[in-house]
């Protein structure tokens, strides 16, 4: 329960600052249309939000079979109790995203009637997305909850991560320039403007004036969600006895061969990691959570260079930032994702060099598609030679792949060897992601500052500061690497006794 409320908390502390920073430069500059279009913006953000959590919400019950002891009692359950759950755990905190916008939009523009609308709205809003979501599960609630093949569970997580991708692009497009989402959403004619649901929102809040006008905005808002009232009772109904239903269990009779892949220690510790790293929708937003950090500095530098040529080590220096975060992230996640399955590896025959260094190439992976995807958008708008794209990549890899190889050293250690799970709270929580970064800033940054340093002292090229900093990288790779045993020959050397044994 405790972890649920943390979840809840930090979640609705998400969608409030999410809701502010966007909100926040219209209302300064008292652009009132283009606060309304990113306000609208916030409402069909919460509208899908909720429409994804009360699917989701339904099929983690269907599937899990939360409601099977409720089959065999003589007794009737209320059919709202679902619903009532989903909105205290989950679908409340969607307003989070929303009414501190209408707050205070209000409280600056001196409306009381765009908080009254606002909230109304709102209701609606959580109303609607509950619908779709219910409806979607009675309408296609086997399928879904139906066993999942490989394809499907890549599907999946791609749309997560598009959905991700998608989200991130609005917040960094109004914050550059909030202006253009007024050509993504243009003002509706009449009676578009009035009455076509969700998108009637914008006018309704903010170009309603006089006793008249709001009267008629108080009536549509009221009579939208009454009628969302009405079909939530009856979707409702549906959806929680669709729950109730008995569910097929196929019987297997006889002897059953099952074709067995037997893959390589390596391969299945890299395929392994990349499928418990992607099965949670939260390890998905820590994965790309530092090109959130990170990626509007860089475009920052691109989209407001004077020319089109960039300087190749002004831009390493700003990737060097994406380096040091995501090997920080990634460092700690990738133990961290293991859960109570650390107890297993802890009892496997081998010795603690292994695993790390089975560890690695899972995040590496990762890393290395994430960044080819930036420099690739990247030299879209910037002129570069492909050669320092070829450097700069390299360099990246040397120095995440360094970084990730002493932080999960230095982090594995402190896992007890009787631990029977792993969390953030094994390393400390908070400080543990503070030393991490320090720790990794340390190896990276000071690298870049002697290859920095070297150039200046030696009056060397751009190519030349290249060629040092990849002889730096490797350097510092292979002490690394000799230090904490990651190479294979000595890996082998070591394995052998202990297999012996």
């Amino acid at each position: 329960m405790r972890y649920v409320n943390i979840s809840y908390g930090a979640t609705s502390f998400s969608f409030i600052i999410f809701s502010l920073i966007l909100t926040a430069p219209s209302l300064m500059n008292h652009e009132i249309y283009t606060l309304s279009s990113v306000v609208l913006l916030l409402f069909i953000y919460s509208l899908f939000i909720n429409i994804s959590n009360s699917l989701l919400f339904f099929v983690s019950v269907n599937i899990n079979h939360i409601l099977d002891p409720l089959r065999v009692l003589p007794v009737d359950f209320p059919d709202h109790v679902i619903a009532v759950s989903w909105f205290i755990y989950t679908g409340s905190s969607s307003l989070f995203a929303v009414l501190p916008a209408v707050f205070l939009s209000a409280f600056l523009l001196d409306d009381p009637y765009i908080l009254a609308m606002g909230i109304i709205w709102s209701l609606f809003s959580v109303m609607l997305g509950y619908i779709i979501g219910s409806a979607m599960f009675v309408v296609f609630g086997s399928r879904l909850s139906g066993r999942r093949t490989r394809a499907t569970n890549i599907l999946r997580n791609v749309g997560r991560i598009l959905f991700l991708i998608f989200v991130f692009a609005i917040f960094e497009i109004i914050l550059y320039n909030a202006n253009i989402v007024n050509g993504v959403i243009p003002r509706l004619p009449f009676p578009y403007s009035y009455f076509a649901p969700v998108f009637n929102i914008q006018s309704t809040i903010f170009f309603f004036h006089g006793p008249l006008m709001e009267a008629t905005g108080y009536i549509i808002a009221i009579t939208y969600t009454a009628a969302s009232i009405l079909s939530f009772v009856y979707v409702n109904k549906k959806a929680f006895y669709k729950l109730l239903e008995p569910t097929a269990r196929t019987q297997i009779k006889g002897e059953q061969h099952v074709k067995a892949n037997v893959r390589s220690q390596q391969f299945s510790f890299f395929s392994k990691d990349l499928k418990i790293s992607s099965r949670k929708s939260q390890n998905l937003v820590l994965l790309i959570m530092p090109i959130f950090f990170v990626f509007p500095t860089i475009m920052s530098e691109v989209l407001y260079a004077p020319t089109a040529r960039a300087d190749p080590v002004t831009l390493y220096n700003a990737m060097v930032a994406f380096v040091i975060v995501t090997s920080s992230f990634y460092s700690i996640l990738f133990l961290v994702i293991e859960g109570s399955g650390i107890s297993f590896i802890k009892a496997l025959p081998l010795d603690s060099r292994n695993i790390i260094r089975w560890k690695i190439p899972a995040p590496t992976f990762i890393f290395v598609v994430i960044s080819v995807s930036m420099l690739v958008a990247i030299s879209i708008k910037i002129v570069m030679g492909f050669a320092f794209y070829l450097f700069i990549i390299l360099d990246m890899i040397l120095y995440f792949v360094s970084s990730i190889v002493y932080n999960m050293n230095r982090l594995y250690r402190k896992i007890p060897d009787t631990a029977d799970t792993v969390n953030f709270y094994s390393f400390g929580g908070q400080i543990a992601f503070i030393t991490t970064f320090a720790f990794t800033g340390l190896i990276v940054g000071s690298a870049d500052i002697f290859s920095l340093m070297i150039q200046d002292l030696l009056r060397l090229s751009v190519y030349m500061f290249f060629v040092v900093n990849t002889i730096v990288g490797i350097s510092i790779l292979l002490i690394l690497a000799f230090r904490y045993g990651i190479l294979s020959y000595r890996i082998r050397h070591e394995d052998g006794p202990m297999l012996q044994a």
